[in-house]
């Protein structure tokens, strides 16, 4: 990561009372006329502008270093690692020493007018102002209906899976306390589709403000909603839920892989059946192998995608997989042994008609809910096990906030130490010092 400030002279800073992240990637375009509003809207409140930029290829970066070099209020993050917009956010708040800390879209959809506003709010008492789209006084500007109506849904899922009372939870436009956040960021799970449901549901505010705007066009750049982002809301709005307790996100995950494996088993199950004509043990085996294979690459791309495999070391995920996996397939398959020979023995001899096939179906389908639950007791303990996360997921990067600036203004001899640590970082800071 590289910290870039204003106008070089020494350790010291100026105080400022808010300050605004607006994290980017391809925003270059953008950039400019964000600096424009922002600094016009605030112009009477001493605030500072963090764009904390996830290394655009478009050079976003360097764009906002060039805009510091000539505004004193421009602070800029260049971002190499733990890349997305949630992880930029808190980086950006954690970088911070102002009273305030608040969030801003680069593409200019949310509104800067209404930052004295949001302010203003917190000023008056708020724990957090929100921008909001739905209030009296706000709206969506040129939506479509289709766009209104995945908003809407969004929204009640959100208002339902929480309970919280905003009329917009979906909003990414929002001021709070930085003490606030400086108490529940080491509970906040950066890989959150939107980071104001993290903020909420960890600090449970008992008063919140939103204040309406219209939601702009993009003035450049493109739209960052995909299907992926889709499922990650998802998942977010689960675990941020009381249902959570009871049942995992990754569990669930996990659950709709075997839903979708049992439909590969039996689907694989049928058309090696018919090729090979065979309907015993064999065909179940070969079946389950061939749902198991396709179970890994789904649970390692989702289910565990923050523990995934890459590269070599996925075939190496799989023999593990597979090898844990043996016992439920195992499993699976002496079940449906066991069916079919009572069957064979006791009940009715298996015919080669479609009955036969139906039959062998419902078998195979008790022997896959018992090899599932072998499969999932052992593979989430043993080839996805935990590798013992840090507390912070930001320990281990160099961000230094403007609070450790003033330190060494105090400590001569720590700063001219951290000052080694700084070589490899193109740093300036801005021109006045702190009394």
């Amino acid at each position: 990561m590289e910290v870039f400030l204003a106008q070089q002279t020494s350790y010291g800073v100026k105080i400022v009372r808010v300050t605004i992240v607006s994290p980017t990637y391809n925003e270059a375009e953008s950039v400019p006329r964000l600096v424009h509003e922002v600094g016009t809207v605030l112009s009477g409140i001493e605030y500072e502008l963090l764009i904390a930029d996830d290394d655009s290829p478009d050079r976003t970066w360097a764009v906002a270093q060039e805009l510091a070099t000539q505004n004193p209020r421009i602070r800029v993050l260049r971002r190499t690692t733990d890349r997305g917009l949630s992880p930029a956010v808190i980086e950006g708040f954690l970088s911070s020493s102002s009273d305030y800390v608040g969030v801003i879209d680069a593409d200019l959809q949310h509104d800067p007018a209404i930052l004295p506003q949001m302010i203003a709010a917190l000023d008056a008492g708020a724990e957090i102002a929100v921008g909001s789209r739905y209030v009296e006084g706000g709206g969506t500007g040129t939506w479509n209906a289709a766009r209104r109506f995945q908003s809407w849904v969004a929204t009640k899922l959100a208002q339902t899976f929480l309970g919280v009372e905003l009329t917009d939870p979906m909003s990414g436009y929002f001021v709070l306390r930085r003490g606030d956040f400086n108490r529940i960021h080491k509970q906040l799970d950066s890989g959150g589709f939107k980071i104001l449901l993290e903020i909420i549901a960890r600090l449970a505010p008992s008063r919140l403000e939103e204040v309406p705007y219209t939601f702009r066009e993009r003035v450049a750049g493109q739209s960052k909603l995909s299907s992926r982002v889709v499922l990650q809301y998802l998942g977010q709005l689960w675990r941020l839920s009381s249902v959570s307790r009871y049942m995992s996100v990754r569990f669930v995950k996990f659950a709709l892989v075997g839903a979708s494996g049992t439909i590969i088993n039996l689907c694989a199950f049928l058309s090696f059946a018919r090729l090979l004509g065979l309907r015993d043990w064999r065909i179940s085996a070969l079946a389950t192998l061939f749902a198991n294979l396709t179970n890994y690459v789904l649970n390692n791309a989702w289910t565990f995608v923050d523990k995934g495999h890459r590269g070599w070391s996925l075939l190496r995920g799989y023999v593990t997989y597979l090898g844990f996996s043996l016992v439920g397939m195992s499993a699976s398959t002496l079940t449906f042994a066991g069916l079919t020979r009572a069957y064979d023995i006791y009940l009715h001899p298996l015919q080669p008609s479609k009955e036969s096939y139906i039959l062998a179906l419902g078998f195979q389908f008790v022997a896959i809910l018992v090899g599932t639950v072998f499969n999932y007791e052992l593979n989430k303990r043993f080839t996805w096990r935990d590798k013992g996360v840090s507390e912070s997921k930001f320990s281990d990067s160099k961000s230094f906030s403007r609070d450790d600036f003033v330190s060494m203004e105090k400590k001569p001899d720590q700063a001219r130490s951290t000052e080694r640590e700084f070589r490899r970082m193109p740093l300036v800071v801005k021109d006045k010092t702190v009394e």
